[in-house]
């Protein structure tokens, strides 16, 4: 038996080899053990037959504990065979899914029968999502086997955002302005991602840049009229899994927004109950002003309204387009043949919202407006006090699109608004009617690869 002691936290990893057994009898050796999955968690390893017989029908079990010991779940090794002197492949496979973050063990035992039990460790660490140019993580564990976190929401996987960061993450200069229900800010993933005003002194109580808002550090909430989401009328989660989509950065839950490295301007309009009304619209006008006012490159607008908006409002989104913000909106999660308000407009973007396997969801609105669609149904995000939820609607297309606007104007600064939604529109996948998919899916990889010229 040997010991082996990994990292400050003490891991004890026990290799239970080189057991004694009769000459003759049979005999073998585990190694090579890897982690190769983690959806679901999957162990390989080669086993050797260092015996004089065959073995046959040889099982056992995969332990996974934790860097104290203590098991999280037991995998059943299937029985296979192998000769005397040869070496075989074997896998073991969870029927779940595996990617809480830090240190664990992965104990292979075997029965080879008639009382020989042998066993050997892997010690291996989890880390958040790999994002291609961010740097290397140093934590504790280091040296031991590595496996990173699968981001759990099939829109990325879809919109091929993974394939889109081996260009750009996103850049911190860029933002995107989430006017909704406001954001949680204490929530970790989410936290460094929000716009920081450069011309701002946190907390003196005023208004230092002079923009009319004080102390309005990562926005402004339109709602309480103050300088917090968090600050008095309760929070309504809908902008926070808007913005993990757009903006999440890697960490304990496998969730990443489309563009990490970009900026969110927290800027709250909805109230506690994801609403708003009529008599609302004035301060609707007042969140365009200062997302384009302040620095915004895209506004996103997860909303919809049941009648037209004032002219009032149709003349701040003109304001914006004039200025160089694109708007993305949404059709409406009606189920109906008409897009909503003010996703109708054209200064707006209106996105429609996909299932897994490419259709229209069923409660998505749909008509002649539609510009794009993207994934919407059964997205993994991030809400309100850092949990994962799973959530759908059009709400949660439209943060796809932007995410992807982000990482454009990432590697591209010098793109138009007017460039960049054309690049989107011929980038986007083809998948029918454009009264119900607009020009398509939009294609991450595609879209950012045309706006640097690749």
């Amino acid at each position: 038996m040997t010991l082996r002691r990994i990292g400050r936290l003490g891991l004890l990893l026990i290799a239970l080899t080189g057991v004694a057994v009769p000459a003759n009898a049979a005999s073998g050796r585990i190694h090579d053990i890897e982690v190769v999955g983690l959806v679901p968690f999957e162990v390989s390893f080669r086993f050797t037959n260092t015996g004089d017989e065959s073995l046959v029908g040889t099982s056992g079990t995969v332990t996974l504990m934790n860097q104290f010991g203590e098991p999280i779940e037991q995998i059943r090794v299937d029985g296979f065979s192998v000769e005397a002197g040869q070496v075989v492949a074997v896998s073991a496979r969870s029927r779940w899914e595996f990617q809480q973050t830090g240190i664990f063990l992965a104990d292979v035992a075997l029965d080879l029968g008639g009382g020989t039990l042998i066993s050997n460790s892997l010690g291996f660490r989890i880390l958040p999502v790999r994002l291609p140019l961010a740097p290397l993580y140093v934590e504790e564990g280091e040296g031991l086997f590595t496996v990173y976190q699968e981001p759990v929401s099939w829109g990325l996987t879809r919109i091929e955002a993974p394939e889109a960061w081996e260009i750009s993450h996103g850049d911190e200069s860029v933002v995107v302005a989430v006017i909704d229900s406001g954001v949680d800010r204490t929530v970790e993933q989410l936290s460094q991602s929000l716009w920081r005003n450069p011309g701002e002194i946190p907390g003196n109580r005023i208004d230092d840049d002079r923009n009319g808002y004080v102390d309005d550090v990562n926005g402004w909430d339109f709602r309480d009229g103050d300088n917090d989401s968090l600050a008095g009328s309760s929070l309504h989660p809908h902008g926070t899994i808007v913005a993990s989509i757009i903006a999440a950065r890697p960490g304990d839950l496998p969730i990443v927004g489309v563009a990490p490295g970009v900026r969110i301007m927290d800027i709250r309009f909805l109230d506690s109950s994801n609403s708003f009304r009529s008599a609302d619209w004035g301060a609707f006008v007042e969140a365009v002003e200062y997302a384009v006012d302040n620095g915004a490159d895209i506004i996103n607008m997860s909303i919809y309204a049941n009648g037209r908006p004032p002219r009032s409002f149709e003349e701040a989104l003109e304001d914006a387009v004039a200025r160089g913000v694109v708007i993305v909106g949404i059709t409406g999660n009606l189920g109906g043949t008409e897009v909503m308000y003010p996703g109708r407009f054209d200064e707006v973007l209106a996105v429609s919202a996909t299932a897994e396997g490419d259709f229209l969801a069923s409660f998505s609105n749909q008509g002649p407006e539609v510009a794009l669609c993207a994934p919407g149904q059964g997205i993994t995000a991030l809400t309100v006090g850092g949990s994962a939820t799973t959530k759908s609607g059009t709400s949660f297309a439209a943060p796809h699109v932007s995410g992807v606007l982000a990482l454009m104007l990432s590697v591209n600064p010098n793109l138009s608004a007017a460039d960049a939604v054309r690049i989107l529109e011929e980038t986007a996948t083809g998948l029918g009617s454009p009264n119900l998919y607009g020009s398509g899916l939009v294609n991450a990889r595609d879209a950012v690869r045309a706006a640097k010229g690749l």
